[in-house]
């Protein structure tokens, strides 16, 4: 979500085929990360990217401006990572919206789209230490049809026909994570090692593209990855101004078959590819049908749940942050 956005563990897809309320949300706890994707650094490392102040004083870039950003130091790695991501203020929220489209690559049978989602990634994160942040999110994600756009309960499984209950997923129960120069910290991980992971920077004539591989806690799924590619302008990239970047962002994910799929014992795999986009200025710039579907069902969820920030940090994280 995005990230994140994401942005599913198979076991918290799960949907019992039983019939239920319609409008009964998944049940999903998690120790999903909140990423996104990159971003720039601050003014200090501006001096070694191509083309920059020529960009900068002119507004025009040239094919030779291509190239990718290297950063040595940790911490200008970090803060290009984060000032996307999230924001370099010591406190603050970030939104973003998404749409994907989930396929099904059942073993020995051609790809198929199953359904489209449409979403929002909500997170809220306070500095706890120098240059290291504690980040909570909650996500919503309501199923659409393929063909119509319409918002729906149901799709179909092409390899066996069925109609399935496709219900809409509220990730409510994430326990949050540390990020900073040293990588991530799950903040229900039970050793005090931090995950790092791939990030590469590049300009792209007018563009700055953030792409980003997620580290993988302990736990999850052996065959998931997700990955993300991220843009902004250059023009925002290089202004020390703006500590929260706007991006738009596309990625995909792969994972198991979740049980609603009811794809039994069959082998294969679910791909999930996103597209999405920040959102600047708070839940008012929410696309409308969701906005309003949100405030209709669960309207608590367009507020930051900043209660989450006050649940004591547990023993390993308390840990990890003094090493």
């Amino acid at each position: 979500m995005i990230t994140t956005l994401r942005q599913l563990l198979v076991r918290d897809l799960a949907v019992s085929s039983a019939p239920q309320d319609n409008n009964a949300p998944d049940s999903i706890s998690t120790g999903r990360r909140q990423m996104l994707a990159g971003a720039p650094l601050a003014l200090a490392g501006l001096g070694m990217l191509p083309g920059s102040v020529s960009a900068s004083a002119t507004g025009e870039f040239k094919p030779w401006d291509d190239g990718f950003i290297h950063l040595s130091d940790p911490r200008e790695k970090f803060k290009a990572l984060f000032r996307l991501e999230r924001d370099l203020q010591d406190e603050g929220t970030a939104l973003s919206t998404y749409q994907f489209l989930m396929y099904a690559l059942p073993q020995g049978a051609r790809p198929q789209p199953i359904v489209r989602w449409e979403g929002m990634e909500f997170s809220y994160f306070r500095r706890v230490a120098d240059m290291t942040w504690r980040i909570h999110a909650h996500n919503v994600s309501y199923p659409r049809d393929l063909v119509t756009g319409e918002y729906t309960a149901s799709a179909h499984n092409p390899y066996t026909n069925e109609t399935l209950r496709v219900e809409p997923l509220r990730l409510l129960d994430d326990p949050g994570v540390l990020h900073g120069p040293k990588g991530y910290l799950v903040l229900d991980a039970t050793t005090p090692n931090w995950l790092d992971s791939y990030h590469s920077l590049r300009i792209e004539g007018p563009l700055i593209k953030s792409e980003h591989i997620r580290p993988m806690p302990e736990g999850w799924p052996e065959m998931f990855i997700e990955s993300g590619c991220s843009t902004v302008t250059r023009e925002d990239f290089y202004n020390p101004a703006v500590t929260a970047l706007p991006f738009q962002t596309s990625g995909f994910y792969v994972f198991p078959f979740p049980e609603w799929m009811r794809m039994g014992d069959r082998p294969g795999l679910m791909l999930g590819a996103w597209s999405g986009r920040r959102v600047m200025n708070g839940p008012a710039e929410l696309p409308r049908e969701f906005r309003e579907r949100v405030a209709q069902e669960t309207p608590e969820l367009l507020r930051p749940r900043w209660e989450e920030l006050e649940t004591p940090l547990s023993a390993v994280a308390q840990e990890a942050l003094k090493a």
